[in-house]
């Protein structure tokens, strides 16, 4: 199945089989888990975001039409989960919540190096925390996902002009918030680029 493209899977799936549904799971997982990771900032509702898109796909798989990607349509289904967990008044992120994903640092990098990499993920955390969630879903899903404008815009259901304007103030606040330290800041704010 590894062969079959998103759309193709799909179709099976949407046929009543859902042995593909695993080979969508391997693909989309890691980015649906990372991205509701850093908007809700906790690993349990990232876990249960990622396992309740994966459901909703499949519970609603006829909704798929294959005119837009398969993963814009997967982290549209995502950002709507994670903004409906937000709005729930128990579920506010925490400020003493710190989530920090970092990947093992490769064997030639110093100990120096490695803490100052993580003080910066823990500043870039931090300061995404302090935009508006409309401009913390773009920036995540262009900065960290890749996700076009276009594909944001249908994701937020708004314009591509409103996308691009979330995703200019949310790069100015970041750029404020992380310019205590301006040396610091300027790393930070090249990292997400």
């Amino acid at each position: 199945m590894k062969h079959l493209s998103d759309q193709e899977l799909m179709r099976i799936v949407q046929g009543g089989d859902f042995s593909p549904a695993s080979e969508i799971y391997d693909r989309y997982s890691g980015r649906i888990y990372n991205f509701a990771l850093r908007f809700l900032k906790s690993a349990e509702a990232a876990e249960d975001a990622t396992q309740e898109v994966f459901v909703k796909m499949i519970k609603h798989a006829n909704q798929f039409q294959g005119d837009a990607k398969l993963s814009t349509w997967l982290f549209s289904i995502t950002a709507n989960w994670c903004r409906d967990y937000l709005r729930k008044a128990d579920n506010k992120v925490k400020e003493s919540e710190d989530v920090l994903v970092t990947l093992p640092a490769p064997a030639d990098q110093s100990p120096d190096r490695t803490l100052e990499q993580r003080e910066n993920a823990l500043r870039i955390q931090r300061a995404l925390q302090e935009l508006t969630a409309e401009q913390r879903e773009a920036i995540l899903l262009s900065r960290y996902q890749g996700l076009s404008y276009a594909e944001i815009a249908q994701i937020a259901g708004c314009s591509e002009g409103a996308v691009k304007t979330r995703v200019f103030r949310a790069m100015e606040t970041l750029k404020k918030l992380l310019s205590v330290d301006a040396r610091g800041g300027d790393r930070c704010l090249n990292a997400m680029s």
